[in-house]
């Protein structure tokens, strides 16, 4: 059969619907609690700040599973990793409407968390083999896409459903959502076909400790990192602002604000042919140019110009997770799931953190405090990218020259 992962040739379209769907599941759990938080600690009797840890134990599960999701997929195979753990998915999503106390909702969560690498590090390796080029790259902008269209629906939905039926009912409708999302993988998502799987499971795990000696790659994975703590304190403390005098706005309204994640599902895709173009790093730092353009239009009173700078920095967050997430996968020649895992446990850790670590700064300076500490992450990643991808545009001119 002839090789389909040569430059030009046409992605079947049940392919794509089916890497978008996935990608829109790898976000459609973890930060739903994000908007209901006020509920959460209501309904058990604990602190905001508590409530922000149904956020981090997702994540922190992420980071804690995503090197030995990706070695076990590289021994395994692709679809077949994602179908058992979008089942995975399924029940213990679920079993969060039933937690009967804030430890269970917390241990369930975490178990979310700890499936939901299984489905990205497998996806991500899967562009990687199946396809080159701009295909891939293309591909890659869908993905990401997705997981920008599962962000909105996660959060707007958990606000709606907090205003109409309670919190709780949520995670019934994320079940059933999860449920489509398993039908379209089992059947518009092909089998691979240029996997190659490990030896064993102990040649999967060394190339994680392989990929921890690549300071490149490193590089990238505190890069991801910054970028999810950027979204996660971005979204998580003016969501707390917006929902406090002088706005007021109740579950459902600050639900409705997340809206803004439809616009990266559209200009993502858009933004891998950019990539194609100027190069990653130029595309990198432009994204988070215009990144801290938003925060800083966070800061003002009114709002319209929050909505306007919120859409900003969330559009720049996809963007550089295009950029990251590509780079990953290209760099690493061997053990991509391995590559793509490590980068999963910073690029979550980095989102466990922005959860939780700003909260003395919110209680002290309010979101002004947060804006500032958003803007220097995106310009210590800035200047890291720039170091740490230069020497892959200087390969790229020498091979053109």
């Amino acid at each position: 059969m002839k090789n389909e992962t040569i430059e030009g040739v046409n992605v079947p379209l049940r392919a794509t619907i089916a890497l978008f769907a996935l990608g829109s599941c790898a976000l459609l759990n973890i930060y739903a609690t994000q908007p209901i938080l006020p509920d959460i600690a209501h309904q058990f009797n604990v602190s905001l700040g508590a409530s922000a840890w149904t956020i981090s134990a997702s994540t922190l599960g992420v980071a804690v599973a995503a090197p030995l999701a990706g070695a076990i997929s590289d021994r395994f195979g692709r679809k077949y990793i994602i179908v058992m753990a979008l089942i995975g998915l399924i029940i213990t999503t679920a079993s969060c409407a039933l937690a009967w106390n804030f430890i269970a909702l917390l241990s369930l969560r975490f178990a979310q968390g700890i499936l939901v690498p299984f489905v990205f590090t497998a996806a991500l390796a899967y562009i990687a083999e199946e396809w080159s080029g701009r295909a891939a790259t293309t591909m890659n902008g869908v993905y990401v896409a997705g997981t920008a269209f599962g962000g909105f629906c996660g959060r707007f939905l958990a606000g709606v459903a907090a205003a109409f039926t309670g919190w709780l009912s949520t995670f019934l409708v994320f079940a059933v959502l999860l449920s489509v999302v398993l039908v379209l993988t089992l059947f518009c998502l092909p089998t691979e076909r240029q996997f190659r799987p490990s030896a064993s499971l102990t040649d999967s795990l060394k190339n994680v400790a392989k990929g921890a000696q690549d300071w490149r790659l490193l590089a990238t994975c505190f890069i991801g990192a910054s970028l999810l703590f950027q979204q996660v304190t971005s979204f998580t403390y003016l969501s707390l602002r917006l929902g406090a005098p002088p706005f007021s706005l109740t579950s459902i309204e600050v639900g409705v604000l997340f809206v803004v994640f439809l616009l990266p599902v559209m200009v993502t895709p858009f933004f891998g042919q950019l990539i194609s173009r100027i190069g990653r790093t130029q595309a990198f730092l432009l994204s988070q140019i215009i990144g801290i353009a938003g925060i800083v239009l966070t800061l003002a009173f009114h709002l319209s110009s929050i909505v306007v700078g919120l859409a900003l920095s969330c559009m720049a967050v996809f963007a550089g997770q295009s950029c990251a997430t590509g780079y990953t996968a290209r760099h690493t020649k061997t053990g991509r799931s391995a590559a793509t895992g490590l980068y999963l446990t910073c690029y979550y850790l980095g989102g466990s953190i922005g959860a939780v670590a700003p909260a003395p700064l919110y209680a002290q300076y309010g979101w002004f405090g947060c804006a500032a500490l958003i803007c220097f992450v995106a310009l210590a990643s800035a200047a890291l990218a720039r170091a740490a991808w230069r020497e892959a545009v200087i390969r790229k001119s020498e091979a053109e020259a």
